[in-house]
Parts: structure tokens; sequence; C-alpha cells
């Protein structure tokens, strides 16, 4: 997520998870012509994807603040499944989810670095999922090794075009699994003090990590601000019983404003559907 800031999931002005900003370097070899075909196959948009690393392992990064790497890339396109209709709806999800039949527990491990504010801001995070009795029960952890999503504190390089990135996931499900890990920007996240959209911040990345894309993916520019800016019409399912268009206030908007978002009617209505 980033904040005039990406999600990729706070801050300065109207963003994502990760600056909606950053674009792929001129240039591109045969390689990155061929992912950039793929990726938007998956139905993202090439514009703003750049090339990056995450905890050793190299890939790009969509959408401001979702890192895949060639392997998250082929497991996607062997489950595209999107559909270009109902493109102006709010809630989206990929075809790649974990069980929705069967009760799932996953194991989350917060960064031992952070201090008691990041924890309470991770506890209100999991608080948030977990009040709605979905299917799926979130539990902290305190060992990474073994946990299903690991929350880690990196510091995280601006876009190529000087967005700040908040905090970035690998990818989505995969085998019926949680992406992890989750990286939040230690140069935003380090400090004693925490900024007031830090529950919304992790549980962003956690949307994507259990599958959910951005509501506003029709057109970033309703968070991110500037001009008309889509991610694109495939990969992306519908979730029945929630409004047409980009909804204010709903935790999975692309950019972040700099204030906490808790869940939305329409936000639990489409974790309720799902899960």
């Amino acid at each position: 997520m980033k904040k005039n800031v990406y999600y990729g999931f706070l801050g300065l002005a109207i963003a994502g998870l990760v600056s909606c900003q950053s674009e792929l370097e001129d240039g591109q070899d045969n390689q990155q012509a061929l992912r950039t075909s793929q990726i938007e196959s998956l139905g993202f948009s090439s514009e703003g994807m750049y090339n990056a690393t995450m905890e050793g392992k190299s890939g790009i990064v969509v959408e401001g603040d979702i890192f895949l790497d060639d392997s998250m890339i082929s497991n996607l396109l062997g489950n595209d499944k999107g559909s270009n209709d109902e493109i102006q709806q709010k809630h989206y999800v990929t075809p790649n989810l974990l069980p929705r039949n069967r009760d799932v527990t996953i194991d989350v491990y917060l960064d031992s670095s952070y201090g008691s504010n990041m924890v309470a801001a991770f506890n209100e995070a999991l608080s948030r999922y977990n009040e709605l009795n979905l299917n799926v029960t979130f539990r902290r952890t305190f060992r990474e090794r073994g946990s299903d999503i690991a929350i880690l504190s990196r510091n995280i390089p601006n876009t190529p075009r000087g967005g700040t990135v908040l905090g970035r996931s690998a990818g989505f499900p995969r085998n019926s699994r949680p992406a992890t890990p989750i990286t939040l920007n230690s140069r935003i996240f380090g400090g004693t003090n925490v900024p007031a959209d830090t529950p919304t911040v992790i549980a962003h990345e956690i949307g994507h990590a259990i599958g959910f894309r951005h509501t506003d993916f029709a057109d970033r520019s309703f968070s991110c601000g500037g001009d008309f800016d889509a991610e694109g019409r495939s990969g992306a399912l519908f979730v029945p019983g929630t409004p047409r268009g980009a909804e204010a206030g709903s935790w999975m908007l692309a950019c972040s404003n700099g204030s906490d978002r808790p869940f939305t009617r329409s936000d639990r209505t489409a974790l309720q559907f799902v899960y």
C-alpha cells in the first residue's frame, strides 16, 4: 500500500500502499517484454510496473504494493479465470483464494524488532478480521519459521518516480496458502510512534495475501489522485453484494490518505461472502 503513498499498500498525500507512480525502466529486454505481456494478460496494467527484489527474490511490483516473482506469475497464469464484465463493481478477488469450505487458522508473525505501538496496531488489524466470524481466523505467532504470514520490517526503496512505499505483499494465495511475507517500510514504521493508518496498512497487505485486489483497481486515481489509471480488467472476480463504483474508506483502496480505515459495511460484506 502506498500513500500519495502506495500500500505496496501511508502519509504524504493520497496514494496507495506504494506510490502510484512507478514505472518500468526503459530498454526492456525480451524477458521483460514477455513479462509485460504476461502481466497484462492477468489483468494488471504494465504502467508503473518496475523491477524489484523481495527477501532475496527477483521479480516485479504491480499496483504499487504487490510483488510477483516468476513462480507466482506462472501460478496466476494457470488460474486466470477473470472476467471483463462488471468492471465498475467495487470488490474484487483473484481466482487464487484460501479454502472456502472449511475453517482455516492463519498464524501471523510480527517482526520482533517492533515496539508496543506496532504490536497494538497489529493486534487491531487481526481483530478486525476475527470479529467478522469468517471461516479464516488470524492468530499471532511469535515464531517466524513456520508462520503462514510473516510481517517483516524492511527498508523499501522508493518507486522509480520517487513514490513512498508503505508496505508490500508477496502476491496472492498459492496452493491454498496465504502469500508471505509482507514487508513494511522501516523508514515509516520503525520508530516509537506509528502513523494513524498503521492498522489499515497491515490489514490491507493481509487482504492481498488472502486474495483481495484493490477496490478501485478500475481507476486508481480515486484514492491515489492524478489522471485516470486502471490496473487492468481481467484476473479479478467480482464479489456479489458490493456496490458499483469505488467507495471512500474501503480498506483495499490502492492508496492511503494517512487516516485509519476500519472495514466499511461493503468491506464486511465482501469478506463474509468470500470467507
